[in-house]
């Protein structure tokens, strides 16, 4: 809109100019001639005026004084528009907004105070809305941003109490963070980037208080992880000691199997000595040796040299 009125306000002056100096000297052809130049500026306005250049990662929104907000947006690049229409440019590049003071309540009702970093982006598709509602990124930032981290803060804090917002349960509370705060800015058309919780306090007597707490928890780990060793050391004397026990117990009863198969070679052997194998071995010895007496099983052999 400004460059058209430059270019209708250059064109007046010109013409003018040309009419007030000419009037006299020239026929009204050569009036005409130079009314046309005069006229160059605004046509070259109103040329102008009727191209939009959105640039990249941005989207643009038509307003017409005459029919209000145009719920179709431009892309990147190059546009003809109204004349009399003016394009907003909106930026659709990562956004961060740094935000400190944010309080968030436990259902134990201790407050915690947070340092917070917030990236996130308008949505192309709905850039029109965001526009309608806030106008410019700033007040996105001022109006939606902050208070919408601070609702989603307190939505979720009141499921912990402080010790597991400070402790164990601090990721479980900031998963639950940015899932409600990404449902609650695609309501309001803005996407959801990422969210860095820079700190996190409770205040230094509540600090003080996790940290004994700590302490003392860590000390009855340690004892029990103690008392667990002691008993798994006693259980392996108890399995060593039950193993050599059955080692010496399979010890014994080889020893017995052993002496009672020995036991039964030896009867078979004494039961396998007959009286006919006596006189047999008595005979055989005699022919052999000379004089043999078999008794019970011996042999005693009288040897005679014959000459």
């Amino acid at each position: 809109m400004s460059t058209l009125i430059a270019g209708l306000i250059i064109s007046i002056a010109l013409l003018i100019v040309i009419i007030y100096f000419n009037s006299k000297k020239n026929t009204g052809k050569k009036i005409r001639a130079n009314c046309i130049v005069a006229v160059l500026p605004l046509i070259i306005a109103f040329f102008i005026a009727s191209i939009a250049v959105i640039p990249a990662n941005s989207v643009g929104v038509q307003y017409s004084p005459f029919t209000g907000v145009k719920e179709e947006t431009l892309p990147e690049g190059w546009h003809f528009k109204g004349v009399f229409d003016t394009v907003y440019v909106i930026s659709t590049e990562v956004q961060t907004s740094n935000l400190t003071g944010i309080t968030g309540q436990t259902k134990d009702s201790q407050y915690v105070e947070m340092i917070i970093d917030v990236k996130y982006k308008v949505s192309p598709e709905k850039a029109f809305e965001v526009f309608k509602q806030y106008r410019t990124l700033q007040n996105v930032a001022t109006s939606l941003i902050s208070p919408t981290v601070q609702r989603s803060i307190e939505a979720i804090s009141t499921q912990y109490n402080i010790i597991e917002v400070l402790g164990e349960r601090r990721n479980e509370l900031y998963l639950g963070i940015e899932e409600e705060l990404a449902k609650r800015f695609a309501v309001n058309g803005i996407q959801f980037v990422s969210i860095n919780f820079t700190d996190t306090d409770a205040g230094a007597e509540i600090e003080k208080a996790i940290q004994d707490e700590a302490i003392a928890k860590k000390r009855v780990e340690t004892a029990e992880q103690e008392r667990l060793r002691v008993q798994i050391e006693a259980q392996q004397r108890v399995i060593e000691a039950s193993a050599n026990k059955e080692k010496a117990e399979i010890e014994a009863q080889t020893r017995v199997i052993e002496a009672q198969a020995e036991a039964e070679a030896n009867r078979l052997i004494a039961e396998s000595i007959t009286p006919e194998l006596l006189e047999k071995m008595e005979m055989e010895a005699r022919l052999k040796w000379g004089w043999v007496i078999v008794q019970g099983g011996s042999v005693i052999t009288d040897i005679r040299e014959t000459e």
